[in-house]
């Protein structure tokens, strides 16, 4: 069987020739294109062609390449509004994408999501139906006109002919400028797509990357960084008591990737198995199959540990219980927890005080971009913050706040708040100290303006607007609070004067 007659055989088993009316008669004439291309291809003979020729060919394929592209990127919506991918009995449109043109799931995803974009952006669209566009660049325009769509003209102006590179650095300034204009709703967005996938490759290594908001990022990246250092330490001083041994220590010199990768690791690994484990047991009996830490690893290291020798009675009896007994091992970690991050933020003072920034004023997280000054206050509850005041983007003030709480008021909190305290909520793993009055308005650092959040409510009260209140104040042991959302405009509570609602911003 001849190449073309295999490429005829594959168009029409996929369904290209299939249907009937408007569908079959471009499924023909697709078929027919193919055929054509098929033939072409079977009777390229590239040592016979001088390099001109070569290359005007290849850029030939490119352009008929992108038009492939284009045709998979219009009809993968359709197909996903179909669904006829559930009558194949795939889970979803992707995993039919993938299993008809042989890729994994995430970059089928990617196209659909690609096609799905395109009714907001008809220029983007007909760029791409021209075949202007490569799919590296399409996407590229497509993220950062989707943030803003009055750039769209302006970001496919040049786009054909410039490098890639320079319409990854045009569209990052787009989708930066976005962000300033609006970067709770940019901070809202990324929250929602946030994502960790993972995949293997043709080694058989394991492979991952990930999605999330700025402040959760320098947490992690500062978690990582302070592992890493303490690993190097470690392998300092055991490589001096090698030499001094006589032993080989071939491998010690890791660089700093690779330090960085055995930190993530025993982070995640710490955090898998930590709940029940006593600090440098290495085990966790609550986890199936005995999950072990890596033994190779001082546990001191890990940034989460539980002190088993913390005495609850230390701790002033007026602002806890006191017993300590039914404190959840998830909850005691906040107590020897060192701060979850060391940033350096850029930040307008006025814009910092209000809440949100005006024109002309920026906040910043140095090396990650914007993000919202609510963001910034969010971070101080419990970080090492260096904040550099602006004003018009002169330095006008540097100064480092350790705002980090103290080991005796975590363990009142811990004690009295033991869960997230929500009404209902119960969460225990992952929880964030929240002042209930923010420090930037006066909210001092003492227990009765500190509460236990889990992440998704902390999320709701910084930059939904949601209101946490306490509304029992008899017994400072067990308090009942309340959470709810925003009040329709007009009906709110009297909260003091230009005091924020929530995560509001006043003025």
């Amino acid at each position: 069987m001849s190449s073309t007659e295999v490429l005829e055989g594959g168009v029409a088993g996929s369904g290209a020739g299939a249907g009937s009316g408007a569908g079959a008669g471009l499924g023909r004439r697709l078929e027919a294109a193919t055929s054509v291309l098929a033939a072409l291809v079977a009777e390229l003979e590239p040592g016979c062609l001088s390099g001109a020729d070569a290359k005007g060919l290849y850029g030939a394929f490119v352009f008929a390449e992108r038009l492939c592209v284009a045709g998979k990127t219009l009809l993968a919506p359709r197909i996903d509004a179909s669904g006829i991918w559930r009558d194949d009995g795939h889970r979803n449109a992707a995993s039919l994408l993938a299993s008809v043109e042989g890729i994994s799931p995430g970059q089928a995803r990617s196209t659909l999501e690609l096609g799905h974009h395109l009714d907001a952006l008809p220029d983007t669209e007909e760029a791409i139906r021209a075949g202007r566009l490569s799919r590296p660049k399409a996407t590229e325009v497509v993220g950062a006109a989707l943030l803003d769509p009055e750039s769209e003209a302006q970001l496919l102006d040049g786009a054909e002919d410039q490098p890639l590179h320079q319409v990854k650095e045009r569209c990052q300034r787009a989708r930066a400028a976005s962000v300033r204009n609006d970067p709770i709703s940019a901070t809202k967005r990324i929250y929602a797509a946030r994502s960790f996938t993972s995949w293997s490759d043709t080694e058989g290594a394991f492979c991952y990357q990930g999605r999330d908001t700025a402040d959760r990022g320098a947490q992690i990246l500062n978690h990582i960084s302070f592992v890493a250092k303490g690993l190097r330490r470690q392998r300092k001083a055991d490589k001096a008591g090698a030499d001094t041994a006589g032993c080989d220590t071939a491998g010690c010199d890791e660089p700093e990737r690779a330090l960085r990768a055995d930190a993530f690791f025993a982070i995640v690994n710490r955090a898998g198995t930590r709940a029940g484990t006593r600090k440098g047991t290495g085990s966790s009996p609550g986890v199936p199959g005995g999950s072990t830490v890596d033994p190779d690893i001082d546990p001191d290291l890990y940034l989460d540990d539980v002190d088993p020798d913390v005495d609850p009675d230390s701790v002033d009896g007026s602002e806890i219980d006191g017993s300590g007994e039914d404190a959840l091992p998830d909850s005691f970690s906040l107590i020897d927890r060192p701060p979850p991050c060391s940033v350096m933020v850029r930040v307008d003072l006025d814009a910092l005080l209000r809440g949100e920034t005006r024109p002309g004023e920026l906040c910043e997280l140095d090396g990650q971009g914007p993000i919202p000054p609510l963001m910034a206050r969010d971070m101080a509850n419990d970080s090492f913050l260096r904040f550099i005041f602006h004003r018009s983007e002169d330095i006008r003030a540097i100064s480092h706040f350790g705002r980090t709480i103290n080991k005796s008021l975590r363990t009142a909190l811990v004690h009295r708040d033991r869960t997230c305290v929500v009404p209902e909520c119960g969460v225990s793993f992952g929880l964030e100290i929240d002042h209930i009055l923010p420090m930037a308005e006066g909210g001092p650092t003492t227990i009765d303006n500190l509460a236990l959040l889990c992440h998704h409510h902390h999320f709701l009260k910084t930059f939904e607007g949601w209101i946490l209140t306490k509304v029992d104040h008899r017994d400072p042991h067990h308090p009942t609070w309340r959470f709810e959302p925003l009040p329709p405009f007009g009906q709110e509570p009297d909260l003091g004067a230009d005091r924020p609602r929530g995560g509001i911003p006043s003025g």
